[in-house]
């Protein structure tokens, strides 16, 4: 059995972080209803296949509620002074607006755990401010260690903020569960893109605290280890790390012994400070081969390596396809949609394995059967546009 069966959820989060935690207790039993706002999470329109929304909201229960209502925030209320866990992504002070926050809810439901995402924290001289993964990545100080070197300062490819607050917060939201067991009582879990991309940097950022010296950008290579990073081949690219013991024989298996004792090279220090050099040497050996040639080689040698897969590499990388990363999801009407699994492994819980839900698919389901709600009541709210339901939303999609 699941790990999380019966904790009963309420999403409000928008965007990544927020239902990127509320996906990972959904994957592992929790009963997540995922509350939207009538236009819909925002993340449903982002990039132009649906992605992104589909990729945090797997496993939940997908309803539609217009919140500045005063009779639907009753109605929510009732359902979180019966609810385990609530998460919300907005700025500070946005739930107070509707009566739902922490210090409102837990007077009704003291054992409730509640986890609020912000950007910059729920205090401070930027709360206020609209944050994102690509602002946050420059106001963090990742852009300012990645880039190639001598050039302008890169983002990362990815929402790295939002992925990683959104796994705090799964982590602090169990966290109070296991207090609530012991103590009875829930608290409010609190994380930010901020604190947890400053987190993430814990290593460079300590060699500068203990150094003063501010990382440099070096492209691909490692920051403390020549020669690594990546490597142009005959037939594309590969990336590698040489540790010191490993230098002698990496010599050896390139045919370059005259560089195993050279000066600029005899040490890890020398190397890397003539890391450019010894760049230079390397490349057109390199260019010489084919990857899968020098992945081969470097593995006899037992050398960091591996092929720099594009995404249909990796997609059909024999490793990504037996631990079954991706796969597929049963979609309404037949055939599919891609997932990506869940990295967690339960020795006793197979995977879950339902697809994030269509704009109010199931809110008549959840407001009736689960929230107790009566059909006019229910009636009257879809009237006046403040609860939608699948049709609605499919009629003015």
């Amino acid at each position: 059995m699941p790990a999380l069966t019966a904790l009963q959820v309420l999403d409000f989060g928008q965007g990544v972080a927020g239902p990127y935690c509320g996906q990972f207790l959904g994957d592992h039993g929790a009963d997540v209803v995922k509350i939207e706002p009538p236009r819909g999470d925002w993340s449903r329109t982002m990039g132009t296949g649906g992605g992104v929304f589909l990729s945090v909201n797997r496993n939940k229960r997908g309803i539609c509620l217009d919140l500045r209502d005063a009779e639907v925030q009753d109605l929510v209320r009732a359902a979180a002074a019966k609810a385990d866990v609530v998460i919300e992504s907005f700025r500070p002070g946005v739930m107070a607006k509707f009566g739902l926050d922490y210090a409102t809810l837990r007077n009704d439901n003291p054992g409730l755990v509640y986890c609020s995402v912000t950007g910059f924290g729920s205090s401070g001289p930027n709360t206020h401010l609209p944050a994102g993964d690509s602002i946050m990545q420059a106001y963090a100080g990742l852009m300012s260690i990645n880039g190639e070197r001598g050039g302008l300062p890169l983002r990362l490819g990815n929402v790295v903020s939002d992925m990683l607050a959104g796994m705090n917060a799964f982590s602090g939201v169990l966290l109070a569960l296991m207090a609530r067991a012991r103590h009875g009582v829930g608290q409010h879990v609190q994380t930010s893109l901020l604190d947890s991309l400053v987190a993430f940097q814990a290593p460079p950022l300590m060699e500068f605290l203990k150094t003063g010296v501010p990382p440099e950008r070096l492209g691909n290579d490692h920051p403390l280890i020549a020669p690594s990073g990546a490597i142009a081949t005959q037939d594309g690219s590969i990336t590698f790390t040489v540790f010191d013991h490993q230098w002698q024989a990496f010599c050896q298996g390139l045919e370059l012994a005259e560089l195993a004792h050279h000066p600029d090279y005899s040490s890890s220090q020398a190397r890397q400070k003539h890391r450019e050099a010894l760049n230079a040497v390397l490349a057109p050996v390199f260019k010489s081969r084919r990857s899968r040639d020098w992945i081969a080689r470097l593995r006899t040698m037992d050398v960091l390596c591996a092929p720099v897969n594009s995404y249909p590499d990796l997609v059909s990388d024999p490793q990504v396809v037996h631990n079954q990363l991706i796969h597929t999801l049963p979609a309404e009407g037949g055939g599919g949609t891609p997932n990506i699994a869940n990295p967690l492994k339960m020795e006793d819980q197979q995977d879950r394995h339902r697809a994030a839900p269509r704009l109010g698919e199931h809110t008549e389901q959840v407001l009736a059967a689960s929230w107790g709600v009566a059909q006019e009541t229910l009636h009257r709210l879809r009237s006046k546009g403040t609860v939608t339901c699948a049709e609605e939303a499919k009629r003015h999609s």
